[in-house]
C-alpha cells in the first residue's frame, strides 16, 4: 500500500477498505533480493539472481527464496541499476520503514491490518497467505474452473 498517511485518509474517503495486508520479509533476505535485481539491457525484463537459503536459528524455520532467473537469450544482457548498492538500498529501506509506520498504525487502529511474515518465495508464501485469509477453498475452486 502507499506509505504516505495522507493517501490513506483520501482513500478512506472514497472507498471502503476492508483489509490491508502488510507483507513482511526479514531484512537480510530483503536486502539480498534488492541487491540481486537485474534488468535485461535488451528487452527491459526484470529478474533477480539472488538465491536465498538462510538456516533457521532459535526455533525458526529455514528461509528459502529461489531466484527469478531470465530466459537464456537475456542471461548475457543483464545489468544492475547504478543505485542498487548496499548503502543506497539500506537508506531506501530506512526511509520506507520510517514513512510506513504511521500508515501501519492508521490501519492497525481500525482493526484492518494483517501482518503477514513471508515464509519464503511465492511457492512457500502463497498457500500460507491464502490460508491466513481463509481463502484456501476459494483458490482451489478458481484453479479447477480455469
Amino acid at each position: 500500500f502507499a506509505y504516505v498517511l495522507i493517501y490513506q485518509e483520501i482513500l478512506e474517503g472514497v472507498t471502503e477498505i476492508d483489509l490491508v495486508i502488510n507483507l513482511k520479509l526479514r531484512e537480510d533476505a530483503l536486502l539480498a533480493k534488492c541487491l540481486g535485481r537485474r534488468i535485461c539491457s535488451h528487452c527491459g525484463g526484470n529478474y533477480n539472481v539472488a538465491s536465498i537459503n538462510i538456516k533457521g536459528e532459535n526455533g525458526r524455520l529455514d528461509f528459502i527464496m529461489a531466484p527469478l532467473l531470465p530466459p537464456a537469450d537475456c542471461a548475457s544482457k543483464l545489468i544492475t541499476r547504478v543505485d542498487d548498492t548496499e548503502e543506497v538500498v539500506k537508506e531506501r529501506l530506512r526511509i520506507y520503514n520510517e514513512m510506513s509506520k504511521p500508515v501501519e498504525e492508521f490501519y492497525r487502529a481500525r482493526g484492518k491490518l494483517l501482518e503477514f511474515d513471508l515464509p519464503g518465495g511465492i511457492p512457500e508464501s502463497w498457500p500460507k497467505l491464502l490460508q491466513a485469509l481463509n481463502l484456501v477453498d476459494h483458490d482451489d475452486k478458481q484453479s479447477a474452473s480455469a
